[in-house]
């Protein structure tokens, strides 16, 4: 292990890391440190207990949302938006299914499409950021717009697809998304560091987001987070989740099991369960969150044969990659 936390602080300050690293195995934390400035300016340091946007790890929250739904009698795999809304839209075919949407094969038109060449620190939308704080309100951005292919002919990562399903969400329950995640999700699974805050108003020890030139990512995100990205949390709540999530503390036994299950293959050697990266490493089963965004770099992987999981967290644009490169080669040092 010490060879691996040398190794960590060595890439750490050669490339300048701003973030935070996280390894457990059962309930020891086996290292976390945290580097670099929260706050640059008036020289804030990051530390292990600091709350980081995780973008599009977001997603995983929605989709144990629907699973909750899922549970409770309101929604199956098999219900068509036509099902749900009574009604069709231009822009998804209203046959596709709650199982497509959430494994990014819905075929729905997409407003941040990562299939276009986008400048993560320079997009925008129709829409001010300022504007955008709930699912709900992404819906203009909709209007009129076609769907990129018929349901279920292959994976595409779909931003869209993801906050139509929290638009579900807010249309089944009656309660913002954010509401509605922080009861059948934060609560559940004690993650009680984690929220979905506003630029305008985030809670003490949490980390500003950095892009590539030094400028801050306010002016670049939605002002809140909503069911495709943006929520904030820490290495420990993480950990809760994992916990929480595979010992069927947040989901059904059975409804866990199918969002573990690959469902379709997303690139390489990697699968999508529901909300949920899939692959093999080192012949174990692995699951992973990841995010990338202005001024954030995400990933967190579980691996449940070995009971680890490991959380790297930035707040720098794709700034957890080299980092979490140098920990998956020599992981064979705590296997």
């Amino acid at each position: 292990m010490e060879k691996l936390i040398q190794k960590i602080r060595e890439k750490a300050v050669e490339t300048s890391f701003s973030g935070v690293v996280a390894i457990y195995r059962d309930t020891k934390q086996l290292f976390t440190e945290a580097f670099g400035y929260a706050d640059i300016a008036n020289k804030r340091k990051n530390n292990t207990s600091t709350r980081f946007a995780i973008a599009s790890g977001t997603k995983f929250f929605t989709a144990l949302g629907i699973g909750a739904l899922i549970d409770a009698g309101k929604l199956t795999l098999e219900s068509t938006v036509r099902d749900i809304f009574y009604e069709d839209f231009t822009y998804i075919d209203p046959k596709a299914t709650i199982a497509q949407l959430l494994t990014h094969s819905s075929g729905i038109w997409d407003y941040f499409d990562e299939d276009w060449d986008i400048d993560l620190e320079n997009y925008n939308v129709e829409i001010p950021w300022s504007q955008l704080q709930t699912p709900s309100d992404y819906l203009p951005l909709f209007k009129d717009k076609t769907p990129k292919f018929t349901p279920g002919d292959r994976f595409s990562y779909s931003n869209g697809g993801f906050i139509f399903l929290g638009v579900i969400i807010e249309r089944l329950t009656g309660k913002l998304y954010r509401n509605y995640i922080q009861e059948k999700v934060f609560n559940l699974a004690g993650m009680k560091h984690s929220g979905y805050f506003a630029f305008n108003r985030l809670p003490a020890n949490t980390a500003n987001g950095y892009k590539a030139n030094g400028e801050t990512n306010i002016y670049n995100l939605p002002i809140r987070g909503a069911s495709d990205g943006g929520a904030y949390t820490t290495p420990a709540d993480l950990h809760h989740l994992w916990r929480a999530f595979f010992s069927n503390k947040v989901l059904s036994p059975a409804l866990t099991k199918t969002f573990t299950t690959p469902h379709i293959h997303a690139w390489d050697d990697v699968d999508y369960g529901y909300g949920v990266y899939t692959h093999r490493f080192k012949n174990m089963d692995t699951f992973f969150i990841q995010g990338g965004d202005a001024g954030v770099g995400f990933e967190s992987r579980c691996i449940p044969e070995k009971d680890l999981e490991i959380s790297v967290i930035s707040n720098r644009t794709d700034g957890e990659e080299k980092v979490r490169k140098v920990i998956y080669t020599n992981l064979d040092d705590i296997l």
